[in-house]
């Protein structure tokens, strides 16, 4: 009992100990920041939502700093000096990775702008057609017409493919077929 009695009077001393707000610095600053670092443990996890021991220990950097009178952008150099760009949440908006601010925006302004042609495009290409025509390119339709003689020549029009059940030569042929077994 006296040992559960101690763990939860320790817990919640540091408990305690995190959430007190110094005077020396603007929790809202602070809490900007733990927004803007990555903690180097949790993939994908700022630091403000990270709860493993490495993120309380850059969160209380941060607000050491911020009670010296750091400014923002020398805590994420201090951050970036130890673990490299990859702990900033954002890229840094320079060299390549300007890259990453620059292509989304253009994607989207490409998209805006192509639509609208690209419709446009394809009303001008399209042409009136009479009620019931049925919609062919131009040259296409002595092809089909070939198509509907054969078909029509085939089978007596049924079109099945050879092979298929019910499909073979008409019956007359299969008469002069098997009297010529039988007579030769």
């Amino acid at each position: 009992m006296v040992l559960l009695a101690a763990l939860l009077l320790s817990a919640a001393a540091v408990q305690a100990q995190e959430s007190e707000p110094d005077s020396g610095y603007d929790e809202e600053e602070a809490l900007s920041i733990d927004r803007m670092l990555i903690c180097p443990v949790c993939p994908a996890e700022t630091i403000d939502q990270a709860q493993v021991e490495l993120s309380r220990q850059m969160r209380r950097i941060v607000r050491e700093m911020l009670a010296q009178g750091a400014s923002r952008e020398e805590i994420l150099d201090f951050f970036v000096e130890r673990y490299g760009p990859e702990v900033l949440a954002a890229p840094p908006r320079s060299g390549f990775n300007l890259l990453a601010w620059v292509i989304p925006a253009a994607g989207v302004l490409a998209g805006v702008v192509a639509v609208p042609l690209i419709i446009w495009s394809m009303a001008r290409r399209g042409r009136p057609m009479a009620a019931g025509e049925p919609p062919l390119e131009e040259g296409l339709e002595p092809y089909l017409q070939a198509v509907d003689r054969d078909l029509a020549e085939s089978e007596g029009g049924l079109g099945l493919p050879m092979g298929e059940e019910g499909a073979g030569p008409p019956e007359d042929e299969t008469r002069d077929e098997d009297e010529t077994k039988v007579n030769g």
